[in-house]
């Protein structure tokens, strides 16, 4: 073969794997499109059956027959405030998104917390739901632990919170007037004014001028509780706990050392109590240990 007829079968086959390659790329190109479209008529089917309450009721009650929740499920799918549909928690009455107060519309939220959607693996508040007749702040507490799990997002926090109540709490919730939640704060605030009534007594700094450290107490005991008390105080200053415990101390070696060496804080005082708690066992142990 000729250097002639090389070259020219070299350049038929250049030709011919430029022609697979734009082939190649074509088809590629009109797969991506053809998804796109697919993924575009699915949201749009989506918002359809959202729009139809009808529909959306069928569709989970038909999951809870089938999971042979029976009669039951319907009833709990007809008075709770969420449906679950394609992992998806959504509002059960929430088909006005037109911000109008309507016959159908069962949430505060403004148009712009409801428009926030989703993530659609979202489950819902899978905790105790508030009922309305015990402590909302530690319900509150418990509420945005979880959900900081998952997103920091204020209108993702709005949305899921109905999923957290049940009884009378959710009863309320659903009767605030429409658009008169437009984030977090504002639906904490109404629900901590609702419920303040459910609150237990707290017990506040005052508590903390009747402990004092006994004679023959010992150091940790009395610590722990101190601490106890000072744990149950909601929002206590750092600064003010200190102080309490400092004049609650007997005289002793560590009362000794923290005025030779006054602390800066809490936590070095309980550093410096921790090292005088060893050394006081550590005597104790010796004294029986001879005895």
């Amino acid at each position: 073969m000729t250097e002639a007829d090389q070259t020219a079968m070299m350049m038929a086959l250049q030709k011919e794997l430029a022609k697979m390659k734009k082939a190649h790329e074509e088809a590629a190109k009109k797969n991506e499109e053809e998804i796109k479209n697919l993924q575009q008529e699915k949201k749009r089917m989506k918002k359809l059956v959202e729009g139809v309450p009808s529909l959306a009721m069928t569709n989970q009650v038909g999951k809870s027959y089938a999971t042979g929740a029976g009669l039951q499920a319907e009833k709990e799918t007809k008075n709770d405030f969420t449906l679950e549909m394609d992992g998806e928690s959504h509002p059960s009455k929430t088909t006005n998104t037109t911000g109008t107060a309507g016959p159908d519309r069962r949430h505060p939220f403004t148009d712009r917390v409801m428009d926030t959607p989703l993530s659609d693996k979202w489950k819902g508040f899978n905790r105790d739901r508030y009922d309305g007749t015990n402590d909302p702040d530690k319900h509150v507490d418990a509420y945005t632990t979880h959900m900081s799990l998952y997103t920091t997002d204020d209108a993702v926090f709005c949305r899921v919170f109905p999923t957290s109540l049940k009884g009378g709490a959710l009863s309320w919730f659903t009767k605030l007037p429409a658009n008169s939640i437009d984030c977090f704060e504002t639906l904490i605030a109404k629900f901590d004014v609702q419920f303040a009534t459910s609150r237990p007594h707290h017990l506040t700094s005052i508590a903390l001028v009747g402990i004092c450290q006994e004679k023959r107490e010992s150091l940790r005991t009395f610590i722990d509780r101190f601490s106890k008390t000072a744990m149950s105080i909601r929002n206590l200053n750092p600064e003010v706990a200190m102080h309490h415990m400092l004049t609650a101390l007997r005289p002793g070696p560590f009362a000794d050392n923290l005025c030779m060496q006054p602390t800066t804080n809490l936590d070095d005082l309980r550093r410096r109590a921790a090292k005088f708690m060893q050394l006081e066992e550590l005597r104790e142990f010796r004294n029986n240990a001879r005895a």
